[in-house]
């Protein structure tokens, strides 16, 4: 954390300690030191030393915050990653990034193990029960001979290592499926026989050795995890590999504001960020104990995802593997989220068509299935749904048009979000949110909010020409979202539209059509502006002949020196 984000963090606590405060309170303390008091609780809300209360029931327009006590835990997020950048610069492209993240869990689960028996045995449990129930609440890492197949248990041999890691899969069924493809693909047993490369898995063995893991809180492990995804993003964009933008899933959890009973769900749950988030956001109104279900194509993303929600000590979830177009293996739920592949190829009637109760109103063409995934989305949604797409589904015709209608026309869209530029590591493109609402209030049910905020980034801190969305601009966003529900005044970039006006555009969700941003165009003379572009002709003729002089008397000059 920045220093002067601390020093403001100080200064509230001086005033304010942990009882309650507002965004004027916050001014009169910071004002004289701070010119953006926005920028210094958003950035105090991401660093978890400030929470949110909601709103005052008499006066909705006012926040309510409250300082969370600072503790050792604030520092030990950026300790993480500093040890996790050597960590990842040590391999580069010589090793399998993916190799980081079975070590990173394997020796944090190890250290959260080892910690959990000691407290059991400090309970008065014997050594045995407390290894039993550290097998049971952390993870399994006893063989049935009772024998450890921990990090600890292999010393520094990295052979010995690699072997206990095969074991981790037998000994966890279903929340380790697919360890041992992962590391079958990642050729990690290959490392340890390699000349070139065991150097490199030896240092981060050292480097990983020398940390307790236990001391770090488990978000803290899951944000480190997470981290390593998200550095090694642009690189693995270029093979193909889809990684959302951790603000992005931000974003749409904040929108979507679950209640803690909530089920999740997530058809194309990819690494698990954008279900992670939500629990988060969960997490903040109390213990969640809803579940989170996800299904993954890619069945070596799904384990990485398991090992994902493993390290942020999340255990109510399930993850299924298949393609969810064709054959949805998971039940209706509460709020549906997604980012699915963008404009994905061969889905049309032909291989969709037996499943007609979930493309109800109709099938895509088979060169972008973005309406199937939005369509099998709101089959599953039982309240609301929020789906990252291209903004190419906002405006094309042909059958996605049509489908496109029924769904305005039906008025479960809620609300449409247009995105900044170069957000994603996969393409500069813009990209959009879509909320649906199946409970939304009738007075609304013919209309529907456009938000443009495509001027709403930051420029990315570590990649070049990318961008990022701030924790001002999420509460920008999110702000204006609510403003429409709670009656309030909304800002320039949103706009509420009816259907009417959509339909009078041939069915249109293009945001910038409905949100002009910046000032509108004047109105332009065209006789006036050809007069003046003659009069502009005459004068620049003038000065070229009169140049064209000066030349002429220079070459005279010059022949008789």
């Amino acid at each position: 954390m920045e220093p002067r984000f601390l020093k403001a963090y100080e200064m509230l606590f001086a005033n304010f300690g942990e009882s309650e405060f507002t965004y004027e309170d916050a001014e009169s303390v910071l004002g004289k030191d701070f010119a953006n008091i926005r920028e210094v609780i958003s950035q105090l809300k991401r660093e978890k030393l400030i929470k949110y209360l909601g709103r005052y029931e008499n006066d909705n327009r006012i926040k309510r915050f409250k300082l969370v006590p600072l503790a050792k835990v604030v520092n030990s997020r950026g300790e993480l990653i500093s040890i996790l950048k050597q960590s990842a610069d040590l391999i580069r492209t010589r090793v399998d990034y993916r190799v980081l993240l079975i070590l990173l869990f394997y020796k944090s689960i190890s250290d959260k193990w080892y910690k959990t028996v000691e407290y059991y045995k400090r309970q008065g449990y014997n050594e045995n029960t407390a290894k039993d129930l550290a097998d049971a609440d952390v993870l399994r890492l006893r063989d049935k001979n009772g024998d450890e197949i921990t990090w600890h248990s292999a010393g520094n041999n990295s052979q010995k290592l690699v072997e206990n890691l095969s074991k981790l899969e037998d000994l966890n069924g279903d929340e380790l499926k697919g360890f041992k493809s992962l590391l079958q693909i990642t050729q990690i047993a290959d490392l340890v026989n390699n000349s070139g490369n065991i150097s490199i898995f030896s240092q981060i063995i050292q480097l990983f050795g020398n940390i307790d893991f236990s001391n770090y809180p488990y978000d803290v492990l899951g944000d480190g995890y997470e981290w390593i995804l998200g550095y090694f993003a642009p690189q693995k964009a270029k093979e193909g590999e889809v990684y959302t933008p951790k603000e992005v899933s931000r974003l749409l959890a904040e929108i979507l504001d679950p209640e803690t009973n909530y089920d999740i769900l997530d058809p194309a749950s990819g690494s698990g960020s954008l279900l992670i988030e939500m629990y988060k956001k969960m997490a903040e109104k109390g213990e969640p104990n809803g579940m989170l279900y996800g299904q993954e194509v890619n069945s070596v993303m799904a384990i990485i995802s398991r090992l994902n929600f493993k390290l942020h000590n999340i255990t109510n979830f399930k993850i299924y593997e298949g393609d969810s177009l064709l054959s949805p293996q998971f039940e209706h739920a509460d709020i549906v989220v997604a980012n699915p592949p963008w404009n994905q190829d061969g889905y049309n009637e032909k291989n969709l068509g037996n499943i007609r109760d979930i493309y109800y109103y109709g099938f895509t063409n088979k060169k972008s299935a973005d309406w199937a995934w939005i369509q099998l989305i709101t089959y599953y949604a039982k309240k609301r749904a929020g789906v990252i797409i291209d903004t190419g589904a906002l405006t094309r015709g042909g059958r996605e048009g049509k489908i496109r209608r029924k769904f305005i026309e039906s008025g479960i869209i809620d609300a449409v979000i247009l995105l900044p530029e170069k957000l994603f590591y996969n393409t500069q493109a813009p990209a959009c949110i879509i909320i649906f609402n199946k409970e939304k209030p009738k007075d609304k049910n013919d209309k529907i909010l456009f938000i443009n905020a495509s001027y709403l980034y930051k420029s990315h801190p570590d990649v070049k020409k990318l961008n990022i969305l701030g924790e001002d601009n999420i509460e920008e966003i999110v702000d204006a979202y609510n403003g429409y529900y709670e009656g309030r005044e909304l800002p320039e970039f949103a706009r509420v539209v009816s259907i009417d006006e959509i339909a009078n555009n041939n069915y249109n969700l293009n945001v910038s059509l409905y949100v002009h941003l910046g000032e509108e165009n004047e109105r332009v003379d065209i006789f006036e502006e050809f007069m003046n572009l003659m009069s502009l002709n005459e004068e620049y003729e003038a000065l070229f002949n009169r140049i064209s002089g000066y030349m002429e008397e220079i070459k005279k000059l010059e022949g008789e020196i």
